[in-house]
């Protein structure tokens, strides 16, 4: 910001001006920042990383890989977003794989009609497939933030269903069944919660900065329903939805940049619920979405785990570079996750953390 903003005015001017004129330019600037990378088109080659990444990082055929292709591509034409390539499928997916061809492992199947593509499961490989999957990721991030807002309650709810059987029936956490099934009904005020609660969590730069949180969090509620993983039900007001994750103690987040959020607009949502649903078209779109951000909530909390390790107080640079290594040493420890071992992902989180006090 600070190479930005002497142009916008000069540095001289801008001593001059009060704090709130610097906060204006910041916000502009911040604005048309956002404001130019959501006009970016998208690239065949960041189509086909996030879908190796996000929904195939084990491996997929070609064959099945085409047909995803085809659908995020409609999705992102339906949420205006603008792509720079052209041509038939096959033709898009030979030249998406041809250019991914050093992070990626091609294979041929033994009736040589179709080919498997892998990951290579290497940091550089990784770290580079991510860096393309950015652009899918800045134009989904509603359908992300809800999609772990809807996990992270259903989390709450499998532990508390865990730990009520677990004190009635005595049976040992090894031996709970994972097969267990849940006729969960998610209300509208404690997804928006969730959502609001993430948008804290955030790397900068990927929300509308014009925007304040409480709209953000409703709006990402509200693209879950648009998309088909969430079915709204109108619930009567005799009828009683049990919160039984909202207990004492719970950290709870709220925000002061919302004119219009009021006790009576809390009533009417609480009013509203959902339940889970699946998409036809693609199934696995709750599972996409929410692993579009695991790498850096991942990196937030292997970062955070870190702190109780590390001598204090220490520079800036010292540690970011301790958490750096940390971050890398996790990751190879796992052989996995290499996306929230970056450079990049020590630097948010170390933010992040900073932001939250």
């Amino acid at each position: 910001m600070s190479w930005l903003l002497p142009t916008f005015p000069s540095a001289t001017e801008l001593e001059e001006k009060s704090h709130s004129d610097r906060d204006l330019s910041v916000a502009i600037i911040l604005h048309l920042i956002f404001s130019a990378a959501s006009c970016t088109a998208v690239m065949s080659t960041s189509v086909v990383s996030s879908l190796l990444l996000y929904k195939h990082s084990k491996g997929v055929s070609t064959s099945v890989l085409c047909r995803d292709v085809a659908w995020l591509l409609e999705e992102l034409l339906f949420r205006n977003r603008d792509v720079g390539f052209g041509g038939t499928l096959q033709e898009i997916i030979h030249y998406s794989l041809s250019l991914l061809a050093p992070d990626l492992i091609i294979a041929a199947l033994p009736s040589g009609k179709d080919t498997v593509v892998v990951p290579r499961p290497s940091v550089a490989s990784i770290l580079h497939l991510s860096l393309l999957a950015q652009k899918v990721t800045h134009t989904f991030i509603l359908e992300v933030v809800g999609a772990c807002a809807v996990s992270a309650m259903l989390c709450e709810v499998v532990l508390s269903s865990v730990s009520s059987r677990l004190r009635t029936d005595g049976v040992k956490g090894e031996e709970v069944r994972g097969d267990m099934e849940f006729d969960v009904v998610l209300s509208q005020s404690e997804l928006t919660e969730k959502a609001l609660q993430l948008c804290h969590l955030l790397p900068p730069g990927i929300m509308p900065p014009c925007q304040s949180t409480q709209c953000f969090a409703l709006d990402a509620v509200d693209s879950l329903v648009h998309c088909g993983i969430l079915i709204m039900e109108e619930i009567p007001r005799d009828v009683h939805i049990c919160d039984f994750w909202k207990k004492e103690g719970t950290l709870t987040w709220t925000t002061t940049d919302d004119p219009y959020h009021s006790d009576s607009d809390c009533e009417e949502q609480d009013l509203r619920s959902y339940k889970i649903s699946q998409p036809r078209q693609c199934p696995e779109m709750l599972f996409f979405f929410c692993r579009m951000l695991a790498g850096h909530l991942r990196a937030l909390c292997w970062t955070t785990m870190a702190l109780d390790q590390m001598d204090s107080p220490l520079a800036e640079d010292d540690f970011l570079s301790q958490i750096h290594s940390h971050l890398c040493d996790t990751a190879n420890q796992k052989k996995q996750h290499y996306e929230s071992c970056s450079e990049e992902a020590a630097h948010t989180a170390v933010r992040t953390l900073i932001d939250l006090g």
